[in-house]
């Protein structure tokens, strides 16, 4: 994130990374910056129960971002 961290809005959350990655993309293909955080520990992958990946997009894109999203539920 090359912005200060008030910048950014989390706009997803999922325990699955690859879900993530696939809502990351969704917003990419719309021209939307968005950055993935995650708490899961990638060398111990049994330990990784119960954690979250976190989508942030900066926050002049999250009414765009956020119509994106609600238009992929339907």
């Amino acid at each position: 994130m090359n912005q200060p961290p008030e910048n950014w809005i989390l706009v997803f959350k999922s325990p699955s990374e690859y879900e993530v990655n696939i809502v990351k993309a969704m917003l990419a293909d719309h021209d939307i910056v968005a950055e993935m955080i995650s708490d899961a520990d990638h060398s111990i992958d049994a330990l990784n129960i119960n954690r979250e990946a976190a989508l942030y997009v900066h926050k002049q894109d999250l009414d765009a971002a956020t119509r994106i999203l609600k238009q992929s539920e339907r």
